[in-house]
């Protein structure tokens, strides 16, 4: 086994995990240090467990793995939950989902109009021109927004949705940065005196994210 690659090593433990047929599986970031291919090999494994009716606790620092598998989250933040539900209904809780609709220039005054008649309040993207529109399903107001358009005659150059995030909920519930993230441009708060003078030294534990 000392001859393993990082990989290789991972699979081991996953397969001395299972040789059992545990009913209740604890995994601690298994697909930490694994290439695309392999980390998706490792998610059809937990997903076939899940279907077998395996309860797993899984420990990750990728979000998106918290999404695509777990059907509950818990986010831990310095020893304690700050969140806990299903992925959809935390990121349903944090935000909207955002239509951003690009036109031409010439028809940005009167497609404002056409989405301020729908009821809606448009923020206009500086960098590339587009309007941006919080709505609260947004599979169902890219179709109406297009309808809207084209009986205003608005000739839509792009369209896109985008949905709240797991980084968005995480941000939300600890508001720290992601781990990895520079916290250089944060300021150091100025640290509190101990008695005697000293000046106390606290150290500050990254977030942990949990997926269940």
């Amino acid at each position: 086994v000392r001859t393993f690659s990082g990989g290789m090593k991972r699979r081991l433990d996953l397969a001395a995990a299972l040789v059992h047929k545990p009913r209740v599986l604890f995994l601690d970031e298994p697909t930490t240090g694994l290439d695309p291919a392999s980390r998706s090999n490792v998610w059809e494994e937990v997903r076939r467990l899940q279907k077998a009716g395996t309860t797993i606790f899984l420990t990750t620092q990728y979000l998106e793995e918290a999404d695509a598998l777990c059907e509950r989250l818990a986010i831990i933040d310095h020893g304690r939950i700050v969140a806990e539900g299903s992925p959809e209904r935390l990121k349903s809780d944090v935000a909207e989902d955002v239509v951003t609709v690009l036109v031409e220039a010439d028809d940005r005054e009167k497609a404002e109009a056409v989405i301020h008649e729908a009821g809606r309040e448009s923020t206009l993207d500086p960098t590339s021109g587009a309007l941006q529109v919080a709505v609260d399903n947004g599979a169902a107001a890219v179709p109406e927004v297009v309808r809207r358009f084209e009986a205003a005659g608005i000739n839509v150059r792009e369209i896109s949705l985008r949905r709240p995030t797991l980084d968005d909920v995480f941000l939300t519930a600890t508001g720290n940065r992601l781990e990895g993230a520079s916290a250089a441009a944060e300021p150091a708060p100025p640290p509190a005196d101990e008695p005697g003078g000293r000046p106390a030294r606290r150290g500050r534990r990254s977030p942990e994210k949990v997926s269940r």
